[in-house]
């Protein structure tokens, strides 16, 4: 293992100042790049900004040039008629992204960052959504694909522990609730379910019924960074970038995946975050996790030391998922498996709830007066890791 190097973490200088979302369904019959610029004006008109001020962007089909994008193509800086003094496109979603925006305003590459990515028109009926399983060695040819990954950890995880099935199916009957209530997302008016209903879902792959599992859905995202002098004079109260961090192991896709390598992933990026953003773990207040499956939730709370391993299961089921005194407020509009999960996309999902609950705007299922928030992306089945902690002004 490398020799860690302790040094001070510098504090990033930027907020999110606007968010929006789409609605977000199973299929939407309409053409993508219309979703992304409407995601992209909505989130606009929440920052109380014109499209002028921006002169940064994150999306997953970036400009100046263009790159292919099926079924046309896009150059974001023509669309949006303004010319751009930085471009992130290596990871234009989630955490990574908003690290690297959150860089380059500090760093004063730029001002203001606009982050925007979705997806429509993607299902095959009958087929394997497919970015869930690329063409790599052990996946596209052997078949496998992204709950096949997970589950090889997990499987591992539920032999050692001898761990309880029905918690992991209760959680994800909690959070699946949490779409059910929520307006505009896939799962919105369904509901609610119980484990026993998880259980009775389907078995994809050991040990994951369907209903543990996340879904494969179509929308658009979007939200915008820029630094804090110009985000206190936005109309809503600005949500500071406090901390993040990231751990990768390696490619996803290409080894599968050992339980011993990573299953404590994480763990580090959550010490250096939390060590950026001034706080402890007891100071977090929301949690708007990846959940590619209900389990990988419950390693998260492992790796950030809520309990030791083999106990995260229990230690949700005995705080309960939800927003009263004393639950956990995990994946509050319904996370990846009941609000959506639109492919590259789905991490900027995390990044805007909790935005939404920060400020007080939940559709749903609001925490209380929340004050530091946390959201994730990837996992252990994926083999890279990444978080952020946002906090209000």
């Amino acid at each position: 293992m490398r020799k860690q190097v302790a040094r001070k973490l510098a504090q990033p200088a930027a907020a999110i100042v606007g968010v929006y979302t789409t609605p977000q369904a199973l299929s939407i019959d309409r053409d993508p790049l219309s979703l992304c610029l409407e995601a992209a004006m909505g989130a606009l008109k929440d920052a109380g900004m014109d499209k002028s001020e921006i002169d940064g962007i994150s999306a997953r089909w970036p400009g100046p040039g263009g790159t292919a994008m099926h079924p046309g193509s896009s150059d974001w800086s023509t669309m949006l008629g303004v010319p751009l003094r930085w471009v992130g496109d290596s990871y234009p979603a989630g955490v990574p992204t908003l690290m690297d925006a959150t860089a380059a305003i500090t760093l004063g590459h730029c001002n203001t960052v606009l982050v925007v990515g979705g997806q429509a028109r993607t299902r095959v009926p009958g087929s394997v959504i497919a970015y869930t399983r690329p063409d790599n060695e052990f996946t596209g040819s052997y078949g496998s694909y992204t709950s096949a990954q997970f589950a090889l950890v997990a499987a591992r995880y539920f032999h050692k522990f001898n761990a309880d099935k029905r918690k992991m199916a209760q959680i994800a009957a909690s959070v699946r609730n949490m779409g059910g209530i929520r307006p505009g997302a896939t799962f919105f008016g369904r509901g609610p379910f119980t484990a026993e209903d998880v259980m009775k879902s389907p078995m994809v792959v050991e040990p994951f019924h369907l209903m543990e599992l996340c879904l494969a859905s179509e929308g658009a995202a979007a939200f915008i960074v820029t630094n804090l002098e110009r985000a206190r004079d936005c109309p809503k109260k600005p949500i500071r970038v406090l901390g993040g961090g990231m751990e990768y192991i390696r490619q996803q896709y290409v080894d599968p995946p050992i339980y011993e390598e990573v299953f404590d992933i994480g763990a580090d990026a959550f010490q250096r975050a939390t060590s950026m953003a001034g706080i402890t773990r007891d100071d977090l207040d929301v949690f708007q996790l990846y959940d590619a499956n209900a389990w990988e939730i419950a390693r998260q709370f492992e790796a950030f030391g809520f309990c030791k391993e083999g106990e995260g299961l229990d230690y949700i089921m005995q705080r309960g998922v939800g927003v009263e005194p004393g639950q956990l407020p995990i994946n509050t509009d319904g996370g990846l498996m009941s609000f959506s999960h639109i492919g590259w996309s789905g991490p900027t999902l995390k990044c805007i709830e909790t935005v939404r609950q920060l400020r007080g705007e939940a559709l749903s299922s609001q925490a209380k007066d929340p004050k530091y928030g946390i959201f994730s992306g990837a996992g252990s089945g994926a083999q890279y890791f990444n978080l952020a902690i946002l906090g209000r002004d």
